[in-house]
């Protein structure tokens, strides 16, 4: 249980000092300020620019006046919902995916039922990539992987402008990207360590197994078909299991690739630890323009880093700060701020990185 109180404040009676309680959003739905973040005079004149008229603030406060107080907001509401919708599907895939282990068969009515009636209202949330982030994660990986990349590709597909149509396909494509793993030897599949050259060959072989589990069904377009074959072939041609290259890639393909990469790296696995957004952001910029498709990377990035704006760092120093102006338009190098008051700009000082994200404390 938390420990302080949550009142609502009118924007212009708020002060720099004041702790933000949940999620402040602007006017379109774009994460203005994330849960936790310290109040200065910079982003409060920021948000009255956005239009936010008021935000919820943790307590006891004593300047300024209170608005009625709501011990439990809309977003905390929201978020909540969004939650015990995400927890839901990934009970659900988690079946999917035993089923398919031992009957190799895909239950596509129930896949596409998953899609439409779970995930596709998780991609509609406001402030679904905070919520993502947020979201309580069990040990298997394989199963909240493949929820997260549903969720990221269609709504990177939303970013890019795609149909309504276009983006039920990418949720589908998201959600189905790994399927040729549940074809995959255990042992190999959950290995704590390092796999062999040859456990990784099979490892890679999940691309292809996937395609040929679903090429044959008819409810599954060619499109989502070729996502789910190519998700690991790279603009290069250095990806694979084919090594082709660029525009032989399909769109759907290299919209998953990216949501793939970035929630790979953004989680814990049984072989490695997390990487900060930060750090995956940067990756991202350096593999743009070869590997990755640099249209949809950049519209990825240009959104995303919306998450980034008054989270709590850990930086490399072993300090902690926050992140206060995120600069060039990946955000991948901030200006932070540390609890001491001592403002960094990381682009200018690269002996400096983000290790992680830090979780709030009530």
């Amino acid at each position: 249980m938390s420990r302080y109180t949550k009142k609502r404040y009118n924007i212009h009676d708020v002060v720099p000092g004041m702790e933000v309680a949940d999620l402040v959003l602007t006017e379109d739905g774009k994460v203005a300020l994330s849960e936790g973040a310290t109040l200065n005079f910079s982003n409060i004149e920021r948000l009255k620019y956005w239009g936010v008229t008021s935000l919820m603030i943790k307590g006891p406060i004593e300047p300024g006046p209170e608005l009625p107080n709501e011990p439990m907001g809309p977003l905390n509401q929201q978020q909540q919902k969004f939650f015990q919708k995400y927890d839901m599907a990934v009970h659900a895939i988690r079946n999917a995916f035993q089923n398919m282990r031992y009957f190799k068969e895909v239950p596509i009515q129930e896949m596409q039922e998953l899609a439409e009636q779970a995930i596709e209202p998780l991609v509609e949330t406001v402030g679904v990539v905070n919520h993502l982030q947020m979201a309580p994660r069990e040990d298997d990986y394989t199963f909240h992987h493949s929820i997260n990349v549903a969720v990221m590709s269609g709504v990177l597909g939303k970013w890019l402008g795609y149909n309504s149509e276009e983006v039920k396909e990418l949720i589908l494509a998201g959600l189905l990207h790994d399927i040729g793993k549940t074809q995959v030897p255990l042992e190999i599949l959950n290995k704590p360590g390092k796999l062999t050259a040859e456990e990784m060959q099979v490892m890679r072989s999940h691309s292809t197994l996937g395609y040929q589990l679903v090429r044959s069904i008819q409810q599954v377009t060619p499109a989502v078909s070729y996502a789910v074959l190519q998700h690991h072939e790279r603009m290069d041609g250095s990806g694979y299991p084919l090594q082709v290259k660029a525009d032989k890639i399909h769109p759907y393909a290299r919209i998953v690739a990216v949501a793939d990469i970035y929630d790979a790296m953004t989680s814990d696995r049984v072989y490695t630890n997390k990487t900060s957004p930060f750090s995956v952001a940067e990756m991202l910029v350096q593999e743009m323009f070869n590997k990755l498709d640099p249209n949809i990377c950049t519209i990825f990035l240009n959104n995303v880093r919306d998450f980034f704006l008054g989270s709590i760092v850990k930086l490399s120093d072993g300090r902690k700060a926050e992140v206060i102006y995120l600069g060039q338009f990946t955000g991948s190098r901030p200006v932070v701020r540390t609890d001491e008051g001592e403002f960094i700009d990381l682009e200018k000082r690269k002996d400096i990185g983000i290790l992680n994200l830090e979780s709030r404390q009530g």
